[in-house]
C-alpha cells in the first residue's frame, strides 16, 4: 500500500487533525480497518484515535483519496464523532462480541413477547368463555319468567 499525504490540517477546537491522503494499492480497494491499521503505523498514532471518514476510489486506477481524522484523546473522539462512525471502526472480533450480546438480548425479548402473547390469548379465551356463560345465564332467566 502506497500512502502519500496530500493535506494535513490541525483543528484545535475539535482536538483533531484532518488528513487527506492518496492511497495506491494492488488489488481491490482496502477496507477501512486495513487503511486504519496502515495509517496508524505510518503516522505513529494509536489506532483507536484514528477514523477513516471517506474512501473515494479513482475510476480505472488502483488508487483512492482517503479522508482521515486523528483525535488527540479518546474523550474528544467520543464527544465529536457519532456512534455509528465509531462502530464502523471496531475490529471484527469486537463487533462479533457485541453482536452475540445483542442476539442473546433479542432472544430474551422474543421469549418475553411470546409469553405475553400466550397470556393475552389465554385471557381472551377465558373472557370469551365467561361471555358465553353469561349469555346462557341470561337465556335461562328469560325462560323462567
Amino acid at each position: 500500500m502506497n500512502i502519500q499525504v496530500i493535506s494535513d490540517e490541525k483543528k484545535p477546537l475539535l482536538k483533531r487533525r484532518e488528513i487527506i491522503v492518496r492511497l495506491g494499492y494492488e488489488d481491490k480497494t482496502p477496507s477501512r480497518l486495513e487503511i486504519r491499521k496502515e495509517l496508524a503505523k505510518k503516522r505513529g498514532v494509536k489506532e483507536d484515535l484514528l477514523l477513516v471518514t471517506r474512501i473515494k476510489p479513482w475510476y480505472g486506477t488502483p488508487a483512492a483519496s482517503v479522508e482521515v481524522v486523528v483525535y488527540d484523546d479518546e474523550a474528544a473522539l467520543k464527544e465529536v464523532e457519532p456512534d455509528y462512525m465509531i462502530k464502523r471502526h471496531l475490529s471484527e472480533e469486537r463487533k462479533e462480541g457485541k453482536e452475540e450480546k445483542k442476539s442473546e438480548e433479542k432472544k430474551e425479548e422474543k421469549k418475553e413477547v411470546e409469553e405475553e402473547t400466550k397470556k393475552e390469548a389465554s385471557d381472551k379465551e377465558t373472557g370469551a368463555k365467561e361471555v358465553k356463560d353469561e349469555g346462557s345465564r341470561a337465556n335461562d332467566s328469560t325462560d323462567k319468567a
